[in-house]
Order: structure tokens, then sequence, then C-alpha cells
């Protein structure tokens, strides 16, 4: 079966090349280039994932559409790292700067791999949904179906973008506050790359969600979930909704994912590691969770404070294990073991999410016992049969707090809890700051801190003076 190069698809105005100017860079003529001319070639590129497993005769090349940033997991709470486990990891300065909330983690030479990664998935995109307007072969389903694939998978990396690199979206100062760029077509010269506010790049995605839905099929197979669904499109919908505590729509799009694709696993049929110490996921092509497969590479060494947040005979702390005991080195810091196994790291969108944002909508729109139907749904599945309680909480500000904490416990391989903190500092005042230290240095983020948008590398900017830098507290 034939490979599309996926030369022509990391090519974008933002990726400088070493001692090239502007202007020479956009004149590069990529090499050993085939250009797409029909709906095979078409769904091949779509296909381009990072996981080489999903369909027999296609292997996909190195970065694709699967791929997620991964970056921001070092400024959460969730995570606690030493200089043994930067050893461990092989972590970079770049990802100890982040950690420690330095002003500008880059030199003026290196790239940012999270920026990198979205803007090529973003120009992939363009291109497939510019061709795809000229291709002759195919029915008008079948090229709908493809355009609004490309499109969920641009909304998809504006939304991680502009929650990376923007303070969070706020009704009151979105349509002032810096965004991204937006980049809607092809083209390599004379593009202008100001930052759209953050109203402009929420109103894109959501226009991108919708214009695709009718045209996507309810769910995909088990074996090609890295494809977008109308369950995909609604999840991902229900999340931007959250987002802007849109709560009304939040829980009517998360109705519309599962009243298409609700199933949660019992983890107490996953099995365990081969020493008993770990309970392992399955695979992702049997994890009936997984509505849409992105994948996550990050690995969590956890802070007690998540830790605490487990109760005894909750399973998912089978799901970690001692550094000690992993490693072989002298420590009891708890780490999410099955990051090193061969088990699935998929992120994106999975029916737990919709459940804890019904839970979450319902709580705070004081449907109390809609909320505590759902957390049980949840939560009978993740408990020891003999521990499991049913939840029946009443008060609706400790049923909000408690459907956060959940989040935090189920979603521990997602990489959402920084996201989530800058919402609920926001939208609740929780006053939530993250302090780190490191080889005896603490930094503090503050709640209110402009230092929760991530900087922008400067070498993006040198080439491109229009990206204006964010302000720095």
């Amino acid at each position: 079966m034939k490979i599309i190069k996926y030369s022509v698809l990391v090519m974008l105005a933002l990726f400088i090349v070493s001692s090239c100017t502007r202007e020479n860079y956009l004149d590069f003529e990529p090499k050993g280039l085939v250009i797409p001319n029909n709906l095979i070639d078409y769904r091949l590129l779509l296909d381009n994932i990072s996981e080489p497993i999903f369909i027999e005769n296609i292997v996909p090349l190195t970065v694709g559409f699967g791929e997620k940033h991964g970056r921001n997991v070092f400024m959460s709470d969730n995570l606690t790292l030493d200089e043994d486990v930067i050893t461990i990891l092989g972590l970079s300065r770049i990802d100890r700067n982040t950690y420690l909330f330095a002003e500008n983690s880059f030199t003026n030479q290196e790239n940012d791999r999270d920026w990198d990664n979205y803007y090529n998935q973003i120009y992939a995109a363009n291109v497939i949904i510019d061709g795809l307007s000229r291709v002759e072969d195919g029915t008008a389903e079948e090229i709908a179906e493809l355009v609004g694939e490309a499109k969920l998978h641009r909304a998809y990396a504006y939304f991680n973008l502009v929650n990376l690199y923007g303070l969070h979206y706020n009704p009151a100062s979105a349509g002032t506050d810096l965004g991204v760029p937006i980049r809607k077509g092809i083209e390599l010269e004379n593009v202008d790359l100001t930052r759209a506010s953050v109203q402009e790049v929420y109103d894109f995605v959501i226009a991108d969600i919708t214009e695709s839905i009718d045209a996507l099929p309810d769910v995909q197979a088990l074996n090609k979930r890295f494809r977008p669904s109308k369950a995909a499109a609604f999840g991902l919908l229900s999340k931007v909704y959250l987002y802007q505590a849109r709560y009304d729509e939040a829980l009517e799009a998360s109705n519309g994912v599962l009243g298409l694709s609700g199933i949660i696993r019992d983890i107490n049929d996953d099995e365990f590691n081969s020493s008993g110490t770990v309970r392992l996921l399955p695979s992702i092509q049997g994890d009936l969770e997984i509505i849409w497969f992105k994948n996550r590479s990050n690995s969590l060494f956890a802070s007690d404070e998540l830790i605490d947040l487990y109760a005894i005979g909750d399973l998912r702390m089978e799901w970690f294990t001692t550094v000690s005991d992993f490693f072989g080195i002298d420590s009891n810091q708890f780490i999410l073991a099955f990051d090193f196994g061969p088990n699935n790291q998929a992120d994106g969108i999975q029916s737990t999410d919709m459940y804890l944002i019904r839970a979450e909508c319902n709580a705070r729109l004081g449907n109390l016992d809609a909320a505590n139907a759902d957390l049980n749904a949840l939560r009978i599945n993740r408990f020891d049969s003999f521990a499991f309680e049913p939840l029946n909480i009443t008060d609706q500000a400790t049923l909000i707090q408690f459907v956060k904490d959940e989040r935090r416990r189920e979603k521990v391989r997602s990489l959402d809890r920084t996201f989530d903190i800058k919402r609920y500092n926001l939208f609740d005042n929780d006053q939530i700051t993250v302090s780190h230290t490191l080889d005896g240095i603490t930094t503090t983020l503050l709640p209110n801190s402009k230092n929760w948008a991530m900087p922008i590398a400067p070498r993006y900017i040198l080439f491109n003076p229009e990206i204006e830098q964010n302000p720095r507290d």
C-alpha cells in the first residue's frame, strides 16, 4: 500500500531552520515529496498517527495526529521531581526550567516541541482540507468525512495551544487576552502570525467542531479509534464548553457522547504485571473507554498531595508503585508505574472523561442526584467490591469539590491538571498555588500569576516579530 511522505506536512511558517532568515526559509523546497491527489492519499495522511498497531498494512510515520503536548505536566501539583528522578527520566534543561516556572525555558536557538507538534498538525490539516476541495474521486459524503476529521484534529490542536500559551478563557477579557496565531491556509510566504485573541481561538475551535459533527460516523471501530467520530466531536465540544464555564452546553454535549459510547471498564478485571505489584491497563484496542486516541508520553512521579486523595480500597492506587521498588533507589515516592510497561498511554477523549464532565456540570447546575449517580457509576468500577460505598452528597459545594478531586484521581495519566487549576482559580477562586523545589531552589506559581500562560520560545519571535511574547510576573 502506498505511503504518502510526510515532509510536506511538517513545514510551517513558525518552524525556522537554523541560520536561515524568514524569507529564505519560506523558499525551502521539500525533497522526495509525493503530492496527494486522490481520496486514498488523504485517508493515509489522516491515518498518520504515532502508534503503528491499528491498521494492517499501514505503517504510520513518526509524528502524526496522535501526538499530544507534554511539557505542561511539569507545572502541575500532581508531580514532584528530585535530582534522582531527573536522572532516571533523562529530563532536559527545558523540562527542568518548566518545573521551576522559569521566565523562559528556551535559548534563542531552541524549538518548543509542543508548539511545533501542534502547528505541524494544523498545517497538515490545512493541506488536507485544501487538497480535498479538488479531488475528483470519492463521493461527497466520503470527502466531507475526511474534511470533518481534519477539522477535528485542527480544533484539538488549537484548543490545547490556547490553553498552553494563553491565560484561561475569561468571558470578561477573552476578546483582548492573547491567544495563539491562527493558520487557516497553506501559504508559507507573507503570512501574518499575529496572535489571535483567546476568544477568537475558542470561536474557531467551536466552528471546526460543529462543522464536522454531522459528517462523521457515530463511533469508530476498536482498531480505528485514532480517527475522529461524532462521539469524539461531542467529547471535545463538551471540554471546550466546560473550560468556558458554559455548563448547560457542556452537559448537553457530554450527553451526546454518552448516548453513543458510554462504557466504563471495571478495573477489578485488569491484569497485574509479572511481579503482581502493579495493575496494568489493557491494550489500546482492548480499552473500551477510549473514544478518540491521542498519545501521552510523560511519566508521573506523584506528589504526596495526589497520593493522599486515594482512599483505602481504591484500586487506582495499584496503578502506582514506589520509586524504590521500581528503580531500586532509596525513595518512597510513588510513580505511575504503567507508564513504563507495555500498556497504552492513551489520552484524548475517553468515556470516563464524559461521566466526570457530566457530573461536574450537574453539580454546578444543582442537579445533585444526577451528579452523584455518575460518580457512583464510575467509582463502582474503581473500588474493591468490599470497599465501595455509594455516594450521596447533598451539599452542592462539597459535591463540586468531590468531582474536582475525582478528576485528579481518575485522570492521572491526563495532561489536563494544569488547565483545570487555571479554570478553578478563575471561576471558583480556589486560590490553588503550586510550589516546586529542586536542588535547594523553591519557586511558586501564584493563583493569579501571568506565568500560567507558558512563554513562547524566543526563536519564533525572532523570525516572526509580530508574535507577541506573554508578559511575565
